[in-house]
C-alpha cells in the first residue's frame, strides 16, 4: 500500500537510465618483442662486418604498422624481411606504412655492423617506429667490443707540400697483435667508386712477422693543389679484410718563392724599421722546371700607403730565375704597416701568386 507521503518522494525523484548490460570492447593493441631482445656481438676485431639476425613478432591482438627503422649511428644498419620472405624499405616514402604486421605475424630484421674506426665497448641501438604515434616504438640495443688487430703508423700519412714532379716516399708500418697467418695482398679506396690517384705506388717490403713496412710512394705528373686519398690495405685473413689509412698533401708548382723568411716562407717579414731609414727585402723567384718556363710579367703592390712603398725586379735567367725587391721607407708615420705584392707570370699553374709583407716602425 503505498502512503500519500512515499507517493508524493516517488515523484519529485529523478528518473535514472537504466542500466546497460552490454560493455564495450577495449581496442585492440600490439605488442611488438624482438628476439633477441639485445644486439651482443662479443669481442671482435676492428675492421670486422658483423651481422646478426633479430627475429621481431607481434604478440599483440592489433596490427602494428611500421613507419621506419633508424639507427643511432652510421656503423649500425638494419635490413627488413617482411613475413612474406620479401625485403622492405626500412623508411616509409609518403604516409603509407612500411608494412602492417599483423598478430602473431613474424619478420626478419638483419642488423649489420662496421667496425671500422670503432674501439672499446660500443653502444648502439636500433628503433622500429609506428605509423601511428599513439604506439610505443621498439628499441633493440646493440652492444660490440672492439679491439684493434692491426695497427697503422702513422694513420694520417701528411707529406705537407710536396712538387708537383718527382718521387716522394714515406713508410708506413701495419703491425698485428695476435691474431695468427695473415698477408698483405693490395690496396684499393676506401670509399666505393672512387679510385686512388694513379700517381700513387705501394710496395710491400715485408712478407712475415707481426710487423710489415710498406713503401708508400708518389710518382709522375699531379695536379696542383690538395690531394688526400683514402686508403685501405688489404688483407687476407679468416676475419679481417683490410686496414685503413690515409694519405694528404698539398702539390704544388715547381716554381719556389724564397722570401728569406724562415718562420713563413710566404711572407715578408720587415721586422723592426727605424723611422729615418729604408729597408729592403728581396724575393727570390726559381722554376725548378725549365721545360715548363715561369715568365715573370708584372708586379703590382698594394699598401694602404702606397708612396711609401716600391718595388724592382729582376731578371736573372729568363723563364728559370728573377729577383724582386720590396723596398719600405720608415718616414710613412704608422708603428705598423702590411701590404702585399701580386706576382703576375706566364705560367700554366702559376699565372699569379700573391705575397703579404708586414713589419713595425721604430721610433
Amino acid at each position: 500500500m503505498v502512503t500519500p507521503l512515499l507517493a508524493a518522494i516517488l515523484l519529485a525523484a529523478p528518473l535514472l537510465p537504466a542500466p546497460v548490460s552490454a560493455t564495450r570492447a577495449a581496442p585492440e593493441t600490439p605488442l611488438l618483442v624482438a628476439e633477441p631482445s639485445e644486439v651482443e656481438f662479443g669481442d671482435v676485431f676492428q675492421g670486422e662486418q658483423l651481422l646478426q639476425e633479430v627475429k621481431v613478432r607481434n604478440t599483440g591482438d592489433g596490427g602494428f604498422p611500421l613507419a621506419s627503422i633508424q639507427t643511432s649511428c652510421g656503423c649500425t644498419a638494419a635490413s627488413i624481411l617482411g613475413p612474406d620472405g620479401a625485403e622492405y624499405p626500412t623508411r616509409t616514402a609518403g604516409n603509407d606504412p612500411i608494412l602492417i604486421l599483423e598478430p602473431g605475424e613474424e619478420m626478419i630484421v638483419n642488423v649489420e655492423f662496421n667496425t671500422t674506426g670503432k674501439s672499446g665497448d660500443v653502444k648502439q641501438k636500433m628503433t622500429l617506429h609506428p605509423a601511428d604515434p599513439g604506439l610505443t616504438p621498439l628499441e633493440v640495443g646493440v652492444h660490440v667490443r672492439v679491439t684493434k688487430a692491426l695497427q697503422v703508423t702513422p694513420a694520417w700519412l701528411n707529406l705537407n707540400k710536396i712538387p708537383k714532379t718527382g718521387r716522394v716516399e714515406e713508410i708506413v708500418v701495419v703491425e698485428a697483435v695476435e691474431i695468427g697467418e695473415w698477408d698483405i695482398t693490395g690496396f684499393s679506396s676506401q670509399i666505393e667508386g672512387v679510385a686512388l690517384p694513379p700517381y700513387l705506388e705501394f710496395e710491400v717490403l715485408d712478407t712475415e712477422g707481426a710487423r710489415r713496412r710498406v713503401r708508400v710512394a708518389i710518382d709522375g705528373d699531379r695536379p696542383v693543389g690538395a690531394m688526400s686519398a683514402r686508403v685501405a690495405i688489404e688483407i687476407e685473413h679468416e676475419r679481417i679484410k683490410r686496414a685503413d689509412f690515409a694519405v694528404t698533401a698539398i702539390v704544388e708548382p715547381n716554381v719556389a718563392f724564397d722570401t728569406g723568411n724562415s718562420s713563413y716562407q710566404d711572407s715578408v717579414n720587415f721586422e723592426h724599421v727605424q723611422a729615418d731609414e729604408k729597408v729592403t727585402r728581396t724575393i727570390k723567384i726559381v722554376n725548378k722546371d725549365p721545360a715548363v718556363p715561369y715568365r715573370l710579367q708584372t708586379v703590382d703592390l698594394l699598401a694602404s700607403q702606397k708612396d711609401f712603398f716600391s718595388t724592382t725586379t729582376r731578371t736573372v735567367e729568363e723563364g728559370v730565375s728573377y729577383e724582386v725587391d720590396i723596398t719600405v721607407d720608415g718616414a710613412l708615420g704608422a708603428p705598423f704597416f702590411r701590404g702585399s705584392v701580386v706576382l703576375r707570370a706566364e705560367h700554366p699553374d702559376l699565372p699569379s701568386k700573391m705575397i703579404p709583407f708586414h713589419g713595425w716602425v721604430q721610433k
